[in-house]
């Protein structure tokens, strides 16, 4: 097929850890800060984002509080969706499978609810970790079970590891520390643009053109801060925002991926590469996160209080 012109290029945002990650950082005041300012960005730029919960960041000393199912109440307020991410963000491939459903189910006790009460229903999985099963027999036994449920699973075709400067831009937030936060959300444009740009050529390698790409990013203060002019870069760039269940309409995404067991949360676009027996030469070349931004990601910080 030909490729799409730059002025059709489309994207979806999904926004997984709701409703403010890394955990422990930031106290709940400040996590109604960052959802304000991350909403303030998304809706500047007419994104239908969808946010991914984890219901145990809801909890303080074990019970639900109702100061952070408001935050969730701000992004269905702001007109954007919800979705189920587990309750406590449990790894598939390191937790029995009977576990890992249970916490599917844990993981929709406010929020189903929430959803109901202003007449939408629960449709999207993302998957903690992107990781789906280590065997065919649990990725159809849990996918399986995830439609019995009413879920449908959220793909991502640019993963990257913008987690990495969000834990360290977390840091340097509750420090006020300006000038390392003015260097990270300047290096993480960048590099969020440097990975656009590998995963529109594995786009074109292995699925023979561009096709509408789903980016995964999370609620933090990073995002808070910089989601705004990472948009405004990929709106240059072309792009215009879709909703998950658009993006998912190519023909693309009916394409399987179950040939993949391997460890890693990789995106669905490689998915189809590996299922197909596609040489994994051409997944060389993937940005890299700087060794300075590591380094700070990886400096203690005292976790907050609530």
């Amino acid at each position: 097929m030909p490729e799409a012109p730059a002025a059709s290029r489309r994207m979806a945002i999904t926004v997984d850890d709701l409703p403010v990650g890394p955990p422990g950082k930031h106290t709940t005041a400040q996590q109604g800060e960052i959802t304000d300012r991350l909403l303030a960005a998304l809706t500047a730029h007419h994104v239908p984002a969808i946010g991914f919960v984890n219901e145990s960041k809801l909890e303080v000393d074990g019970a639900v509080d109702p100061r952070r199912v408001e935050l969730l109440t701000r992004w269905l307020d702001a007109g954007e969706e919800l979705g189920n991410h587990g309750y406590a963000h449990l790894d598939l491939h390191r937790v029995p499978t009977e576990e890992w459903e249970a916490d599917v189910l844990r993981g929709e006790r406010v929020l189903r609810p929430l959803l109901k009460d202003r007449g939408r229903e629960l449709q999207w999985f993302r998957h903690p970790y992107l990781h789906t099963g280590r065997s065919a027999e649990v990725q159809h036994q849990t996918a399986a079970f995830l439609e019995r449920h009413g879920h449908r699973v959220a793909p991502v075709t640019i993963d990257n590891s913008e987690w990495v400067y969000g834990k360290a831009y977390a840091t340097a937030w509750n420090r006020g520390d300006q000038d390392v936060l003015r260097r990270l959300g300047e290096d993480y444009v960048r590099y969020m643009l440097d990975v656009v740009t590998f995963y529109e050529g594995q786009s074109r390698q292995i699925v023979g053109r561009l096709i509408p790409q789903i980016l995964l990013v999370h609620a933090s203060a990073l995002n808070s801060d910089w989601l705004g002019p990472l948009l405004d870069a990929l709106a240059a760039r072309g792009y215009r925002w879709v909703r998950l269940e658009t993006a998912v309409e190519d023909p693309a995404f009916r394409h399987p991926t179950d040939g993949y067991t391997g460890a890693g949360g990789i995106n669905w676009i490689q998915r189809w590469a590996i299922t197909d027996h596609r040489d994994r030469k051409i997944f060389r070349g993937e940005p890299e996160v700087p060794d300075w931004v590591a380094e700070l990601a990886n400096r203690p910080e005292p976790s907050q209080d609530h």
